[in-house]
């Protein structure tokens, strides 16, 4: 209802609504139900476009698909290019757009054409997810010279050229959001993994230091640290053990595992504008596994 004026330029009071006799009342026809709030995804990532390694399953499938939801267009890329290009079409089947490269992060040359790729999409590329990595448990003293190699030329070496390349295109366009994938045996040992977590504590520092190198370009960098998570690499471990579950996931507060999903989230949140001021930061996400250590004997006092 609409207040009018009164002669002082003052509003004057609202009439209040008749008061219908009981009879009248029952006889109204009833209200009409509000329609339903439809909940729709946010279009944060409209007009913009983002290179994700590793994008054709597990965590870089998950961004994949969370990205485009909210508007972005991602360049999936994965060494198997038949998963990318799926992932693409699950994009496009629900009216999204994406694009798709078949991508072995070990090369330098294809790391820089998939950059190249990225930066044409619509928009030009805004954002780098570097999911890429792979783990041989084995101790340093039991690992061969080219498995210590190929761990580190994809969990880590990728993502020096990944970002070389993708830096001067953010820059171009006034700035940009990059989220390397570590893991939390970057930040605690994992016994029998010493490249895997060697490679993955190198990925924060270098997180860091672009996060220092290139605030001024307005350039974000930060890193993801995952725990115990479903992905199609970590069930293959999970078979293996004795309750053909993860093992780490009975480590941790929660007692469970991540779903993909559950690490996509934060990691489209330290690319999006809601962390405009998180820069360098390192995000743990593991359920808690990290938070401290029990006693057992402390829990039956």
């Amino acid at each position: 209802m609409i207040a009018t004026t009164g002669s002082a330029g003052r509003p004057a009071a609202a009439s209040a609504p008749p008061d219908l006799p009981s009879a009248a009342r029952a006889n109204a026809a009833p209200a009409e139900p509000r329609p339903a709030a439809i909940d729709r995804p946010r279009q944060d990532f409209q007009g913009k476009a983002a290179l994700i390694t590793a994008g054709g399953a597990g965590i870089g499938r998950a961004i994949a698909l969370l990205f485009a939801e909210r508007g972005g267009v991602p360049l999936i890329t994965d060494r198997d290019g038949e998963q990318a290009r799926a992932v693409c079409a699950e994009i496009e089947a629900r009216g999204g757009k994406a694009a798709a490269m078949a991508v072995d992060v070990r090369d330098a040359r294809q790391i820089r054409e998939s950059v190249a790729a990225a930066d044409a999409l619509p928009g030009g590329l805004a954002m780098l997810f570097n999911v890429a990595g792979i783990n041989i448990p084995k101790t340093v003293e039991t690992m061969d010279e080219d498995e210590w190699e190929s761990v580190l030329a994809i969990n880590l070496t990728s993502m020096y050229h990944s970002c070389k390349h993708a830096i001067p295109a953010m820059r171009r366009r006034g700035g940009g959001a990059i989220v390397n994938v570590s893991s939390i045996a970057g930040v605690l040992a994992e016994a029998r993994c010493g490249a895997y977590s060697a490679s993955k504590g190198g990925v924060i520092l270098l997180t860091q230091n672009l996060a220092m190198d290139h605030g001024q370009d307005n350039i974000r960098a930060n890193a993801i640290c995952p725990g115990s998570t479903r992905t199609p690499r970590t069930e293959g471990y999970w078979r293996q053990s004795p309750t053909g579950k993860s093992e780490m996931a009975e480590l941790c507060p929660l007692k469970r595992s991540a779903e993909p999903e559950e690490i996509a989230r934060p990691a489209l949140f330290l690319a999006s504008d809601e962390a405009s001021y998180i820069t360098g930061a390192v995000l743990t996400v593991d359920g808690g596994m990290t938070a401290g250590f029990r006693i057992p004997t402390f829990d039956r006092l």
